[in-house]
């Protein structure tokens, strides 16, 4: 299987003129990697949501009766009664010591044990994985990764210059042995980029022994393993696996907050080998010179309480393990030409049409029509066929909003098959 290229600047950016040519416009000063990441699905998707009277099932985003609100005004209360100045402040580019102290006590409950001075705060994990792709990737450069994948980690390392390197999987996560096989066969990617914890988008949960596999290779082919890890913590049922990083250190852990406490802050934890941090931290200083401040100060004070984390976490569990029930339920009776596997933790159904005369993005359509988002499959795939599969979020609606939600997927359905006639 060939590895896909690059996008072609040339396809996405007219350079009709060079920098100096009299009557070139502005298109002829951009860098050429502007069009090589360059994809709407992801402002899409957060517009879809946002539209007004739209009920969205599209974008993973966390329900806000999850967000500790009470929790954070009397940490917010207790900051601004004390001395407030340090958080008003600015702060060292790779955070501040209380705040590297809790991620790598957090990365050390979960995996390898971690000291502070390997840790990096972040502006949310996605930036995170971009410094990753800025510090390591030459245009040209192999990154292996599941096929279908993360639209935003596909964005990244395309825009790096990145020659993409589609692994399949199945439920137990990314096919180890066929990553072998093609690094038998020739292939050196410099990163093997996973998300081991009900994958986005296909649910799919890394399995111990495939980890141990990854391990194996990195140390035995050089690349690095970058694990991103936003839904960990969101198992329904069950135990979470290890990081990778038990198995070897040639491993990057991206450590989202988003999903578990609330986006809204930006603030994430990054946690990578002694040789590569201090570029991390060289790259990161150049982009915004250091991450929010007040948001550390008082996620410090949450998670360095030893009994906020597990209560918040098990009533995370609680709510989202419901709403996915409930949610399988009605798409079961409403909406039998979907076929998927019941989630285990996490925040999507992902899903595949049965029925051959409909596709998903015809499907996406009606649906918007509706007032309804989805995501249809082809964005998050590489080689794969992504005519026939969509994601489908279950957090942020309730139960009078999922209800209503499938009800218009229903009728948006009805109306493809029509309008397909």
């Amino acid at each position: 299987m060939t590895p896909v290229t690059p996008v072609n600047p040339a396809a996405s950016v007219t350079h009709a003129a060079r920098p100096g040519t009299a009557g070139g416009g502005i298109e002829t000063l951009l860098a050429r990697r502007t069009g090589w990441g360059r994809s709407d699905a992801v402002s899409r998707i957060l517009a879809a949501a946002g539209a007004p009277g739209v009920l969205s099932m599209a974008g993973g985003i966390p329900a806000p009766d999850s967000f500790p609100v009470a929790r954070l005004a009397e940490a917010t209360e207790r900051l601004f009664a004390g001395s407030a100045v340090p958080a008003l402040q600015y702060a060292p580019t790779d955070g501040i010591a209380p705040m590297r102290e809790v991620i790598a006590a957090r990365a050390t409950a979960t995996g390898a044990p971690a000291t502070p001075d390997r840790v990096m705060v972040t502006a949310g994990s996605q930036q995170g994985l971009d410094l990753v792709a800025q510090t390591l990737i030459d245009e040209g450069d192999e990154v292996a990764l599941d096929d279908p994948s993360y639209l935003g980690a596909v964005q990244v390392f395309r825009r790096a210059g990145a020659r993409l390197l589609p692994v399949p999987g199945d439920a137990d996560g990314m096919r180890t042995d066929v990553l072998e096989q093609r690094l038998a066969a020739g292939a050196r990617p410099k990163l093997v980029y996973v998300v081991p914890h009900f994958h986005n988008p296909t649910g799919a949960v890394l399995s111990e022994e495939r980890r141990r596999h990854l391990a194996a290779l990195a140390e035995r082919y050089g690349f690095l393993v970058v694990e991103d890890d936003p839904y960990g913590d969101l198992a329904f049922e069950g135990r979470r696996l290890p990081s990778t990083d038990v198995h070897s250190d040639r491993v990057v852990r991206l450590m989202s907050l988003s999903k578990t406490v609330c986006p809204g802050l930006r603030v994430a934890g990054l946690v990578a080998p002694t040789g590569l941090i201090g570029e991390l931290i060289a790259a990161k200083q150049c982009g915004d010179l250091q991450t929010n401040t007040l948001g550390q100060y008082l996620l410090v004070d949450l998670l360095g309480d030893p009994e906020f984390l597990p209560a918040h976490l098990a009533g995370l569990r609680t709510l989202y393990g419901g709403r996915a029930r409930d949610m399988e339920a009605l798409l079961r009776e409403r909406l039998p030409w979907l076929d998927f596997e019941r989630p285990r933790g996490g925040l999507f159904f992902w899903c595949r049409l049965t029925d051959a005369r409909v596709g998903s993005e015809a499907l996406y359509e009606h649906a918007l029509a509706q007032g309804v988002a989805i995501v249809p499959g082809k964005p998050f795939c590489i080689e794969e066929d992504g005519s026939r599969v969509l994601r489908l979020s279950f957090a942020s609606l309730d139960d009078a909003q999922r209800q209503e939600g499938v009800a218009r997927l229903a009728t948006a359905w009805e109306k493809a098959l029509a309008d397909g006639s």
